[in-house]
């Protein structure tokens, strides 16, 4: 039977660590006309280092009203014990919805949030509402505040997935639908008990803060989704859907539509993100998480870099053109702000350009080309293998 004993399990992601760069800064939008006991109707947005921290908000697990977005808190933190992860409850909207919540967020949050999700279920899901949170982003990035919206919504009345709308059709680059769920533990549990969509829009929201802005989350080494154990050990649609009796077939065509979800892999026992899809065609540059979080990190660089540099001299030759030092002094910031990136494997290589031949003395305008070798991913592996009589 072994001696008495009393063991003690030290959890060390209780009060969050505060991470050096902003990449994993994050927020969630939810629509609840029922606010948890640390809001108020006009205090709606509140900043969380820790689970701990939204429980004492009034947060926490079974609640009536909550218990979804404790949930989704929850399975955020379990992907990124380091986050910082803005919750805003909002009115759900009379009639569509327009998704400015999302820039009442970023602009609370100085816009410093990479990374937004949106849990929206008081409609079933609309094409509609994914370029309704694009014309959002569009508006963002305006005001130099980029960010990319993680979209969790209502599929649970779709019984038929192959009917699921075509998201590559959509010009929507900075959207991605989450339609992933838990089969068998918390969120089977909520869905049963909800009736509609539980999503894992929090798992994927804390996998997406957690990787590298180059990184995709379908790394399965480093993004495997399961928790505790049991938590997406058994995966489902989020209409209720098992994974492992979807045809082969339905799955990569949903996969082709450019949805998220989550998958089993044959001979491991974990769970993963099919892919980092974003709502537009896939020849678009922009038509994943990853290439949308590193460029928008290089523009944030180069605005740190370029922007106290406006209203000053451009020194030319007497021919009009740009003078090698001007050109040097601009083409050196540029390099500052992209060579830590490369450093630190967000990018590949990048190249400064700029055009002595342009006429600033009459436009008053500087312009710097900039190209990007992002990183690639590593989607599919070919291994050709075959006997042969000798080596």
């Amino acid at each position: 039977m072994g001696l008495n004993k009393l063991i003690f399990n030290v959890n060390t992601a209780g009060l969050g660590t505060p991470l050096a760069s902003s990449d994993h800064k994050s927020g969630i939008v939810y629509y609840n006309n029922t606010l948890p006991s640390g809001f108020g109707a006009s205090d709606r947005i509140k900043t969380v280092f820790s689970l701990a921290q939204a429980e004492a908000l009034g947060i926490v697990e079974g609640s009536t009203d909550h218990g979804v977005e404790w949930y989704h808190i929850r399975e955020f933190f379990e992907k990124q014990p380091s986050g910082e992860l803005w919750i805003g409850y909002f009115a759900v909207p009379v009639g569509a919805p327009d998704f400015l919540e999302v820039k009442t967020l970023q602009d609370a949050a100085l816009g410093q949030l990479r990374q937004v999700g949106i849990y929206y279920i008081s409609d079933v899901f609309d094409t509609a509402d994914i370029t309704a949170a694009q014309a959002v982003v569009t508006t963002l990035q305006g005001e130099n505040k980029p960010l990319n919206i993680l979209y969790g919504g209502d599929i649970s009345g779709t019984a038929d997935l192959s009917t699921l709308p075509d998201l590559t059709a959509l010009t929507a680059p900075n959207v991605s639908v989450c339609i992933g769920q838990d089969g068998n533990a918390r969120g089977e549990a909520l869905f049963v008990a909800k009736s509609y969509s539980i999503t894992d829009l929090g798992s994927k929201l804390g996998a997406v803060s957690a990787a590298n802005v180059n990184e995709s989350i379908s790394w399965y080494k480093k993004f495997p989704m399961v928790t505790d154990g049991s938590e997406f050990d058994t995966v489902k649609f989020a209409n209720g859907d098992l994974f492992t009796t979807t045809a082969t077939s339905l799955v990569e065509a949903i996969d082709n539509k450019g949805y998220l979800f989550l998958v089993k892999e044959v001979g491991f026992e974990n769970t993963y993100n099919n892919d980092s899809y974003t709502c537009v065609s896939v020849t678009n540059d922009l038509s994943t998480i990853e290439n949308n979080r590193t460029i928008d990190k290089a523009k944030r660089n180069l605005r740190s870099f370029i922007v106290p540099e406006l209203g000053s001299p451009l020194f030319v030759n007497t021919d009009g053109t740009l003078r090698t030092d001007t050109i040097a002094t601009f083409k050196a910031l540029g390099e500052k702000a992209l060579s830590s990136m490369e450093a630190d494997g967000e990018l590949s290589a990048y190249e400064v350009i700029i055009n002595a031949a342009q006429n600033v003395v009459s436009t008053s305008k500087l312009e710097i080309t900039v190209k990007l070798v992002p990183v690639g991913v590593a989607r599919e592996i070919t291994i050709n293998i075959g006997f042969v009589p000798s080596l």
